[in-house]
């Protein structure tokens, strides 16, 4: 599944926008610098609590739970780090129809990962960002 199918499975979604904004890899993808694997939302608590009746949840390591139905992923948290979703959603950029989370809020996000997959995608958004000044 390519990049554009995975934007298409977010909008058959139909979420509200102003509930949710795509993280991870997403903004990267949309702009053509990385091939996505799955799409990680963040959504409001409201939204949250819609879809937690439906779809499967799952922990990660560090306590973070999310919401998954195949390639889409739902988060009310963000780790590492102390992140304020409704506001990261609330400045989210508009492209093609959905929401992104900042460039450089995921530039922060993966340095605090520090995971070996995140290196890439930090060059590849530091490029971005030089290239757009």
């Amino acid at each position: 599944m390519d990049n554009q199918d995975l934007f298409q499975k977010v909008k058959d979604l139909k979420l509200p926008i102003g509930k949710y904004a795509l993280f991870g890899s997403a903004p990267l993808g949309i702009r053509g610098l990385k091939d996505c694997r799955d799409i990680d939302i963040i959504v409001t608590e409201e939204l949250w609590n819609k879809y937690k009746k439906n779809w499967e949840m799952k922990s990660m390591p560090h306590g973070s739970q999310y919401l998954c139905q195949g390639e889409i992923e739902l988060w009310k948290d963000w780790k590492p780090g102390q992140w304020d979703i409704d506001k990261m959603i609330s400045e989210a950029e508009i492209i093609d129809g959905l929401p992104f989370v900042k460039l450089e809020k995921v530039l922060e996000a993966k340095r605090l990962s520090k995971r070996e997959k995140d290196l890439l995608d930090i060059e590849s958004v530091e490029k971005f960002l030089q290239a757009q000044k």
